[in-house]
C-alpha cells in the first residue's frame, strides 16, 4: 500500500469511529431522556404499574389521565395577517420565511389556515415519525394539521420532551390512518390514550436534568464533529501535497 493510501485509509478509520461514538452517545441522550421523562429524577421513589402497554410502570404518586383531558385542541381560523408557519423536526414550528426553500410556500386561503399561539403543539404529518412540533413563533399553519394546548397540569418545557421522546413517538406511530406518504396521525385515535402526570415541581427538575444531560452530551459531540472536521482538513492537505509533490510518497509502506 502507497504512503498516501495507507495515510488516508488511517484517517478515515479515525473519522469512523468518531461518527460511531456520535451515534452512541445521541443513543445515550435519548434513552437518558425517555427515562427521565417517564420515570423521574428519584431512583429510589416506589412504583407502580400503569397498566397501559406503553407507559408500563411510573412512579406510585404520578396521575395516569387520558390526553384529551390534558390538552385543548385549537381550531381557531381567519387570521389572514399572520405569518406562514411550517411545523419541521429539527427546529419546531417557525416561519416559513425562516426554513429553506424546500417548504412549499402557501399563496392563497390565507384565512382557512389554523392560528398557532407560542406555546402550542402541532401534530403535522410528518409527527408520527419524529414526535409533535413545538410552536416557537405565533402565526398560521396548514388546517391539516392539529394544534394542541395544554391545560396546564403538564408544564410546556415537560411535554416538549415527552412529545420528542421515542416511547411517546412509538405510541403515535400505533395512531395513524392512510399508507406510505398518505399516513397521518388520527387525533380521534391518540386522545383516547394515557398519559402520566407528574407534580408540577417533578416535571420541573426532570426539564432541569434533562438541560444538563444534554449540555454535557452536546459538548461531547462537538468536540467529536471538531475532530472529524480537523481529520478530513488533514486528509486533503495530504492528498494535496502529495499531489503538488510537497512530500515524497514513492515509497511502498508495506
Amino acid at each position: 500500500m502507497s504512503f498516501l493510501d495507507a495515510k488516508t485509509a488511517q484517517i478515515d478509520r479515525f473519522i469512523s469511529e468518531a461518527t460511531k461514538e456520535i451515534e452512541k452517545l445521541n443513543e445515550l441522550k435519548q434513552a437518558q431522556i425517555a427515562h427521565l421523562v417517564m420515570h423521574g429524577t428519584n431512583p429510589d421513589a416506589p412504583m407502580k404499574d400503569s397498566n397501559i402497554v406503553w407507559i408500563g410502570q411510573v412512579p406510585e404518586h404520578w396521575e395516569v389521565r387520558k390526553m384529551k383531558f390534558l390538552f385543548d385542541e385549537r381550531t381557531e381560523k381567519n387570521h389572514p395577517e399572520e405569518p406562514i408557519l411550517c411545523a419541521t423536526q429539527a427546529h419546531g414550528v417557525i416561519p416559513q420565511s425562516m426554513y429553506d426553500n424546500r417548504v412549499v410556500v402557501v399563496n392563497t386561503g390565507f384565512q382557512n389556515l389554523k392560528f398557532v399561539e407560542v406555546g402550542d403543539f402541532v401534530i403535522s404529518l410528518r409527527s408520527f415519525q419524529g414526535g409533535i412540533e413545538y410552536a416557537h413563533y405565533q402565526g398560521i399553519i396548514s388546517a391539516a394539521y392539529t394544534i394542541l394546548r395544554s391545560k396546564g397540569d403538564l408544564t410546556n418545557d415537560y411535554t416538549r420532551y415527552l412529545f420528542k421522546s421515542f416511547p411517546f413517538i412509538q405510541l403515535l406511530k400505533t395512531c395513524v390512518k392512510g399508507i406510505r406518504e398518505g399516513q397521518n396521525i388520527n387525533y380521534d385515535m391518540l386522545k383516547n390514550n394515557y398519559l402520566f402526570v407528574p407534580p408540577k415541581q417533578e416535571q420541573t427538575a426532570i426539564v432541569s436534568a434533562i438541560n444538563s444531560l444534554n449540555k454535557r452530551i452536546d459538548m461531547l459531540t462537538s468536540q467529536l464533529v471538531d475532530q472529524i472536521n480537523h481529520l478530513k482538513e488533514l486528509k486533503q492537505r495530504i492528498i494535496s501535497d502529495a499531489v503538488t509533490g510537497k512530500i515524497d510518497v514513492r515509497e511502498v509502506n508495506n
